[in-house]
């Protein structure tokens, strides 16, 4: 509206003190022969001379001490006259520069009167202006950047030799009276908030015949108008005035201080009525020329109202710019609506005036209504005055419904989007009964903003995650960020958009951003997409921007109002949402129990909840503010249940037994660790991995940084264990026993090794004892079934498993062992069962899926185990996928099997199994001279891989070259450490039929360590068979059959060996059994030079 409101003090010291030289001189206007520069003149006879100075406060360090502040006011009809006299004291060098005196004033309207400017030098008086200076005068467009023009002059002076100690005293008049009030007058005093103040006094007086109404704040002393003759006058006096704070948190209205108010308007009506003529007037459109050719083009557009309204809003704000005009009579009344339309700029009133003209032609129902856009709390409590409103708007009716509509805003291109603004109180420019209105927006029902994060964290907890963030704004946030935005482009757009996200998620590195807006949504989405580095310190991980609550303090000082209510940010809704996609592992609620909350508190209705599913954590969290404002008598409630809030940070646990992902232990790796927790975590991966030796060096460092930390001894110990060092394995466990006696792992670890050696019967009572003193764990409860099983407690073996599974559902191998033991029973259906659940259960996880594949090949359903190699490859195709599939083909797929073995080195060139399996391939199809070259291209990348040694020795030996084959397989036997290798070892020379002792000896060694381990023993029966040793051969399968149940393997190899000793009925028993498993059994062996055309009969 750029209606000139009652000024108060804001700002600095200098502005406070203008503030009270010329409290009211921009309030109203004046004649149009008002001088354009400060008369120099005596004080009017009707001002009462000034008071005696106080005492200055000596122990007042501020820069400047006010002393006085002396305002006497007159008012006659049509006219208001203040005359306001300050002293202020000069404490510090700082102060001087309180000698800047700047006055303004409006010359088409006031009369500005300097009557005495004087510095107080101990007794001395020091004249200013009778010492010949004079003021400058200035022209100061101080709002013009703000596309403001108020025709303001500027009365500069800054007194000559002013000093420390000094007491400057200025007295003046500013004399104003506007036409346009017709003869009304108001005026706003005594607003003595912001400093100290020796002494304050403020005078007013008018005729007795005037009807003026007088109003004055509670924090003023009690004044009661008397009358002298034909005037009624008032006095204020207060001492040693010490500056208001409004209690803490209150709403605006209870900020306002200080003041006395006089107002002659009898009502609100009868101000609307002095008002409303003016946009009645303005808002006229011509009968002919563009604005009605405008109009008419907007007519034509279509006959609903509301269509036709929002294009006549969108003329006014797209098509006539901003420009507040306060010069001259310009700050009450509107301009022509056919002249802000021609000139294409208006300010709030004269885009009012055009739009009404508008919607007036259009048949639509509407009124200006004029509100206080900064603070229009507690104007209803207030004596009704023009300087109130420094805003008008438009109120439109459509269909029953009420729409308010801004000229003065951009971008509302949607009335059905438009909000209800939150001016407080507004006023109908009425010509009767106008009255105030309340205008307050209802609870947002929609977001002003929504906040959506995903981050992808299934690469590992260590790996840089991609993360991508989207904000849509709506309303004013929308618009306004829109504004912002096209003020900048290219690199000076970007470097903005990216100093924003950097300062809401400082641990991501933005690598794009981008900003859109939908005019038809209004809609403003910034987004972002980079990589976070998530803080898991000590396993936990914040969410982020999930918080609710904060650590409220409602407490206000004695002296405040204790009863006031409590301000409310209103009308806010805020969404945000957090999906993080985390590495395999995570189940249950995470550590996220305290997440939901559903509460309204403080005017704020909070909700947030959380879910933790599938390795897919999902965080949803709101605030909406559904009132403005809460009464004190729930602060302390309040309060408390804030704090709460805020003390519920939602963290997502790290599981205790997460495995880290390869890409977590690159990174780990890649890093070297600065003390024993780092080489302990660095370890703890390594060993995870099967890198135990790795593993060992980094808890052997740990160990020297932390020599009594039981759990590193433990985890070296059980390294070495895997690595088949038990005599070090053993002196690490006598000193952990010395340490922590009863730690599980202890007992874990002496389990791990009974197991390794094969004496499952101690392996079972240590992993008992383990769990006696410490929790049921996923890895003993593991280990315990494998031990069971060994021992042919199959009953105990499927319990256990099923209860580690329930613990981890990752360990895959365990829903093999539990399939296994189903066959060896003849349950085919509940092993193909079994199969079925670990698909459904890991749906997502492409190693169940291949683990599948084998318990459906196991169980003769090739086709089946063909289905779920295609799942598998369908969720990520793995080298490791095809080698499997390769190696479970019939025999006879020769081409199959060589495709699958190409893909699976092209697709990891690091998986040495899978070049094994190409060069032993080769060597089956009887290409030595090609396989030779294959194994050793392989030994070059892997030079410690026993199966490529022995498989390259093999291809020596069907070559003649007897040596080289010696030496290949002495170089495997040095390295197979590890009884599997040895098993490895003696099977490749077992299928091969060469190097049949070396075989032999091979399995031997490794079943000293395994006695009687079924995947050994089976090997070892091939040797044999091979040998001819058929009594030796039967017995070991004879071993194998009774742990493990019918295997096809081990059944034909028996059929082989009986039916070369003449036991014809009992081979060909086994025979048929073995074809019925698997009916390629024939075709394998046969693979290995055992036809059954060899065998009699």
């Amino acid at each position: 509206m750029t209606m000139r409101p009652l000024r108060r003090p804001d700002g600095g010291i200098m502005q406070y003190l203008a503030a009270l030289l010329a409290a009211t001189s921009l309030v109203a206007s004046a004649t149009a022969q008002a001088a354009d520069a400060p008369v120099i003149a005596p004080a009017p006879d009707w001002v009462a001379p000034p008071p005696a100075l106080p005492a200055p406060d000596k122990d007042n360090e501020a820069p400047v001490e006010l002393l006085l502040s002396d305002q006497q006011v007159k008012v006659e009809k049509g006219r208001q006259i203040v005359y306001a006299d300050v002293a202020m004291r000069i404490v510090t060098p700082q102060g001087l520069a309180a000698g800047n005196i700047s006055l303004p004033w409006r010359p088409e309207t006031d009369d500005l009167i300097v009557h005495r400017l004087i510095i107080h030098r101990g007794d001395q008086t020091i004249d200013v202006l009778g010492s010949g200076q004079t003021f400058t005068v200035l022209r100061r467009e101080q709002n013009l950047e703000s596309a403001t023009l108020d025709g303001v002059l500027t009365a500069n002076i800054q007194p000559e030799g002013l000093q420390v100690g000094d007491v400057l005293e200025l007295a003046m008049t500013v004399s104003s009276s506007d036409p346009t009030m017709k003869g009304h007058v108001e005026q706003l005093a005594g607003d003595w908030n912001a400093l100290p103040i020796g002494r304050a006094r403020l005078k007013m007086q008018w005729p007795a015949s005037l009807p003026v109404r007088l109003r004055a704040s509670k924090d003023m002393p009690a004044a009661k108008p008397v009358r002298d003759g034909d005037t009624m006058r008032v006095d204020y006096a207060l001492d040693k005035v010490e500056p208001l704070m409004p209690p803490k948190g209150a709403p605006a209205r209870y900020a306002m201080g200080r003041f006395v108010e006089l107002s002659d308007f009898a009502s609100w009506a009868e101000m609307g009525a002095l008002l409303a003529p003016l946009y009645d007037k303005a808002s006229t459109l011509p009968a002919s020329g563009p604005l009605r050719q405008e109009l008419d083009r907007i007519a034509a557009l279509s006959t609903d109202p509301t269509v036709r309204a929002q294009a006549a809003l969108a003329l006014v704000q797209d098509r006539v710019r901003y420009v507040a005009l306060a010069m001259g009579t310009g700050g009450l009344v509107p301009a022509d609506s056919d002249l802000t339309w021609s000139r294409r700029y208006g300010d709030c009133k004269g885009k009012t005036a055009l739009l009404l003209g508008l919607l007036h032609g259009l048949g639509i129902a509407a009124d200006a209504v004029a509100v206080n856009a900064i603070s229009g709390d507690g104007i209803d409590q207030r004596l009704p005055m023009v300087g109130l409103f420094n805003h008008v708007l438009v109120r439109a009716t459509i269909a029953g419904k009420t729409y308010w509509l801004d000229g003065t805003r951009t971008g509302d291109t949607s009335l059905d989007r438009l909000r209800t603004p939150y001016f407080s109180w507004g006023l109908p420019l009425l010509a009767k009964n106008a009255a105030l209105v309340r205008i307050m927006p209802p609870p947002s029902e929609s977001p002003d903003t929504t906040t959506i994060v995903n981050i992808d964290a299934r690469a590992g907890l260590a790996v840089p995650a991609p993360f991508t963030v989207e904000t849509v704004l709506r309303g004013d946030a929308a618009i306004s960020t829109r504004t912002t935005l096209a003020n900048l482009t290219g690199a000076a757009r970007d470097e903005a958009l990216r100093r924003y996200w950097k300062g809401r998620y400082d641990f991501v590195e933005p690598a794009k951003t981008s900003a859109s807006f939908d005019p038809d949504s209004g809609e403003q989405k910034l987004t972002m997409e980079g990589l976070a580095r998530m803080d898991w310190k000590d396993g936990w991980y914040e969410t982020d921007g999930m918080r609710v609550g904060y650590k409220a303090d409602f407490t206000r000082e004695a002296s405040q109002d204790q009863s006031a209510p409590f301000a409310v940010s209103y009308p806010y809704y805020g969404r945000s949402s957090e999906k993080i996609l985390l590495p395999p592992g995570f189940s249950g609620k995470g550590g996220a129990d305290n997440a939901n909350v559903d509460e309204t508190v403080a005017g704020i209705e909070y909700k947030r909840s959380a879910t933790l599913k599938d390795d897919v954590f999902l965080i949803e969290m709101s605030e909406r503010s559904v009132a403005p404002e809460f009464p004190a008598s729930e602060a302390k409630a309040a309060e408390a249940a804030l704090r709460r809030l805020a003390d519920e940070t939602v963290y997502l646990r790290k599981p205790n037994d997460y495995h880290p992902t390869d890409k977590d232990v690159e990174v780990m790796v890649a890093q070297t660790p600065d003390n024993a927790k780092g080489y302990f975590e660095r370890g703890r991966a390594l060993m995870d991995r099967g890198r135990f030796g790795d593993a060992t060096a980094d808890f052997t460092k740990a160990h020297e940084l932390s020599p009594k930390d039981s759990w590193t001894l433990a985890n070296r110990a059980i390294c070495l264990i895997w690595t088949g060092d038990y005599a070090a394995a053993e002196a690490d466990l006598d000193a952990l026993a010395a340490i922590d006696p009863k730690n599980m792992l202890l007992l874990r670890a002496r389990g791990l090794m009974a197991e390794r050696k094969g004496q499952w019967a101690d392996a079972v009572a240590s992993y008992d004892k383990a769990m006696e003193v410490g929790d049921k764990d996923s890895f003993t409860i593991g280990h315990r079934a494998i031990a069971q099983r060994a021992l042919g407690n199959m009953d105990a073996a499927l319990a256990d498993a099923e209860a580690a599974i329930a613990l981890n559902p990752r360990w895959i191998d365990l829903y093999m062992m539990r399939a296994s033991i189903f066959r060896a029973r003849g349950d085919h259906d509940a092993g193909l069962k079994e199969a079925a659940t670990l698909e459904q259960k890991r749906a997502n996880d492409a190693y169940a899926h291949v683990a599948a594949a084998s318990i459906f090949k196991s169980l003769g359903k090739w086709d089946m185990a063909l289905g779920a190699y295609d799942r598998a490859i369908a969720i990520k195709p793995e080298g490791y996928i095809y080698l499997n599939r390769g190696q479970r083909r019939p025999k006879s797929e020769v081409a199959a099997r060589r495709a699958d073995f190409d893909e699976a080195v092209r697709l990891d060139p690091d998986l040495k199994e899978a070049w094994a399996a190409k060069a032993d391939l080769e060597l089956e199809q009887g290409d030595v001279k090609a396989a030779t070259d294959s194994y050793s291209k392989a030994i070059a990348k892997f030079p410690d891989s026993v199966d490529l040694l022995a498989g390259r020795g093999l291809a020596h030996d069907k070559a003649g070259e007897g040596a080289l084959a010696e030496k290949d397989f002495a170089d495997a036997r040095a390295k197979a450490s590890e009884p599997v290798l040895l098993n490895n070892l003696c099977w490749k020379k077992a299928t091969a039929g060469r190097a049949l002792e070396s075989a032999l000896r091979d399995c031997d060694a490794a079943l000293k360590v395994m006695v009687d381990f079924p995947p050994y023993l089976d090997s070892r029966a091939l040797v044999l068979l091979q040998l001819g040793r058929l009594d030796e051969a039967i017995g070991d399968y004879d071993k194998v059959l009774k742990q493990e149940g019918a295997i096809a393997s081990s059944l034909y190899g028996r059929a082989l060996a009986r039916s070369r000793k003449g036991d014809a009925v009992k081979a060909a028993e086994d025979r048929a059994a073995a074809l019925k498993l698997n009916s390629e059994v024939a075709a394998e062996f046969e693979g290995y030079g055992l036809a059954w055309t060899d065998a009699p009969g």
